[in-house]
């Protein structure tokens, strides 16, 4: 019980990071992703920056902690998806790219609002595109926490309450049994999390928001 207990406030967690996150790059995405140069730019800088090691900043969010007191379950929590979370701006500006050019024009020509713009165009064009980035930002962060949720640099350590710092700790024991139930937990949570998030919307975005 213990340990599902910690798992959900890993859930929590990443939950609120990937709607942070999207609120961040879904906008960016589309903007880059309508002009074709942007694209050509951003793309590289992106594919650069997620597969930088994430690890590397660990001692410099370890000392601002540690210098001002910070809440670890709180400023620990961006390191799960420092990287993962570019998967949704790589997938929203391959969606903008993908749009039909007329169907920008007509978007164009009717002058739609901004609010109907991204309502009744931007949002369920790019929806496929979204929901790909986000299952994958997801999946890197429960990966992710496993590092990110106990952080050790020089004499200081930092635990946050989560399954991830679970799993580190028993494994360093060499406690082999929690070790695999700690795993078997994480699993479980994946599992839910396709079954009754992500294949729901998936299936969403293949039946109602495919434009061919």
């Amino acid at each position: 019980i213990h340990v599902v207990i910690l798992g959900s406030y890993t859930s929590l967690r990443i939950i609120i990071l990937i709607i942070l996150c999207s609120f961040i790059w879904v906008p960016i995405g589309v903007w880059v992703g309508l002009r074709p140069r942007a694209a050509m730019i951003v793309q590289p800088i992106a594919q650069f920056l997620a597969a930088f090691p994430v690890n590397l900043f660990f001692p410099v969010v370890s000392l601002l902690i540690i210098k001002y007191a910070l809440n670890v379950n709180i400023w620990t929590t961006p390191l799960m998806i420092l990287g993962t979370q570019l998967y949704i701006l790589f997938n929203v500006i391959a969606g903008a790219s993908a749009l039909p050019k007329d169907l920008l024009h007509v978007a164009k020509n009717l002058s739609l609002k901004r609010w109907l713009w991204w309502k009744r165009f931007m949002i369920p064009g790019i929806f496929p595109y979204f929901i790909t980035g986000a299952i994958t930002a997801a999946g890197g962060a429960w990966n992710a926490s496993i590092i990110a949720e106990f952080i050790t640099w020089g004499n200081h350590t930092l635990i946050a309450s989560g399954l991830g710092a679970y799993i580190t700790e028993v494994t360093r024991a060499g406690d082999f049994p929690r070790i695999a139930l700690g795993l078997s937990v994480m699993c479980v949570y994946v599992l839910l999390f396709n079954r009754i998030i992500w294949r729901p919307l998936y299936h969403l975005a293949e039946k109602r928001f495919q434009l061919d």
